[in-house]
Parts: structure tokens; C-alpha cells; sequence
């Protein structure tokens, strides 16, 4: 009985942490005060790109970790892709304005190991933005504000 017991509170939790995305409103977000270095050692395949910029959310939905940014590289059939390491997103938002500063590794660095059909599918010299995306659904997200399209040093 006490586990039973254990088990429909878990139960009860985990439904409770769920997000219904079809009840928030999408939001629109604005990027100023951006700042780009690109580190490079093309030697070695190293490549980053340091960001920083401003943000400020217009309707922002305060749910935990629906919001987070990315450094997106364009593809040569029009679509855009982005690349880090872990499975997490390492720019996550929880504010409505505020201030983010972040090292994003390009796809041509090395500790990627990006696949070499990607590769082939960036355009050269790597041209890129920031995003800021907003979940709709658990494992899709949408764009809700970006910069300007930039073209890397390299």
C-alpha cells in the first residue's frame, strides 16, 4: 500500500511538471547591443565564436526553460543549423530582459566532430545569426527574435 502510495505521487508530480504549450502565448524577443569576436586557430580546427548582446522578451511566459539562444549557421539549402556539445541547451533564458555572454563552438571546431556531409552543407565564409527560440512542444521550438546575419572572419 505505501508504495502505491509512493507511485501515484510520482505519477501526480511528473503530470504536474508537464508544460501545455497550447496555453502560452508566443512571445517575440529583441536582440541589441550585440558583440562578436570570433577565436581562432585554424591550425588546430578551433574556432568560437564569443557573444554577447542585450535581450528583451515581449509577452514572456515565465516557465522555467522555455526560452534559450543559439548561435545558427546557414546552410546552403536555405535552412539554418546549430551545434554544442551537450544534450542540454547551454543558453537557456529565464527572464524576461537580461544580458547573455557565451562561447559557441562553430561547426568547423574540431571538438564537434561534426560529420563531413554537414561540412559540406555550410556556406563559406560561415555565415551566421543569433536566435532566440521558444519552445512549442516538448522536443520543437520556434524563433521569436534574431540578428542580423553575420559573416566569420575565416
Amino acid at each position: 500500500m505505501k508504495t502505491l502510495s509512493v507511485l501515484i505521487l510520482v505519477f501526480f508530480l511528473l503530470g504536474c511538471a508537464t508544460t501545455d504549450y497550447s496555453k502560452l502565448q508566443l512571445s517575440s524577443a529583441t536582440i541589441k547591443n550585440l558583440k562578436i569576436t570570433e577565436i581562432k586557430n585554424l591550425e588546430k580546427r578551433k574556432h568560437k565564436i564569443q557573444v554577447s548582446f542585450d535581450y528583451d522578451i515581449s509577452k514572456f511566459n515565465d516557465v522555467n526553460g522555455l526560452y534559450h539562444c543559439s548561435v545558427q549557421f546557414v546552410l546552403n539549402n536555405n535552412t539554418t543549423m546549430t551545434i554544442h556539445k551537450s544534450n542540454k541547451a547551454p543558453c537557456e533564458i529565464n527572464s524576461a530582459t537580461g544580458h547573455i555572454s557565451i562561447n559557441w563552438p562553430s561547426p568547423i571546431d574540431r571538438s564537434l566532430n561534426t560529420s563531413k556531409k554537414t561540412l559540406s552543407m555550410m556556406i563559406y565564409p560561415l555565415e551566421f545569426f543569433i536566435a532566440i527560440h521558444q519552445d512549442t512542444s516538448k522536443k520543437t521550438n520556434r524563433f521569436i527574435g534574431r540578428s542580423e546575419s553575420r559573416i566569420s572572419e575565416i
